[in-house]
């Protein structure tokens, strides 16, 4: 279960690149999410070149490597949430061949979709705690939203669950179409 030297230094290389990407992410407010996915996006190269471990490995020292480095930290937890996703999504689809045919995509989509939303409710769920959303819902928008808090809270529903297939398309895409120039090659 340990690690090879090489694979060490293929996944140090691109923790390199994911905490850069992250502490970019701080600087250029406008594009954090799209940083942040980026970077997460690695360590579905990572699970893919060798194991789940490595990528854990990579998540876990990235998160802690930002943790210590970038400016906002916050962003290391966003970051490691996407990663854990990123995970699971391609542990599942590395297990797809082993589903009946008739049921692998709406099993992997109902997984996936539960590991988001269990993501998604853990995260709002810290973040109540945290930072409370008392302080949030004080503001002078807050106020005037106040009188349309079903239509609100849908409005948010529909933004959580079109993110979750933007992100997971995303993903797919980068997968399939630059995933190849990562491939580990042993020389």
């Amino acid at each position: 279960m340990f690690l090879k030297s090489k694979e060490i230094a293929y996944t140090g290389v691109f923790m390199a690149v994911a905490v850069i990407f992250i502490i970019l992410g701080g600087y250029f407010e406008g594009s954090t999410l799209f940083l942040l996915a980026a970077a997460s996006f690695l360590a579905g190269v990572v699970e893919k070149n060798f194991s789940v471990a490595a990528a854990a490995v990579f998540c876990i020292g990235s998160t802690f490597l930002g943790i210590l480095l970038a400016p906002q930290k916050l962003y290391c937890v966003t970051f490691a949430v996407f990663c854990i996703y990123v995970m699971a999504a391609e542990f599942l689809e590395n297990r797809r061949m082993s589903l009946p045919s008739g049921k692998r995509a709406a099993g992997i989509w109902a997984i996936k979709g539960l590991v988001y939303h269990v993501l998604l409710l853990l995260s709002l769920f810290f973040a109540g705690k945290l930072f409370g959303f008392e302080g949030i819902l004080k503001g002078r928008w807050a106020a005037a939203l106040s009188q349309y808090r079903i239509l609100f809270g849908l409005v948010l529903f529909a933004c959580a669950e079109l993110f979750w297939l933007v992100f997971d398309r995303a993903y797919l895409f980068f997968q399939r179409h630059y995933g190849h120039y990562f491939l580990w090659r042993e020389e």
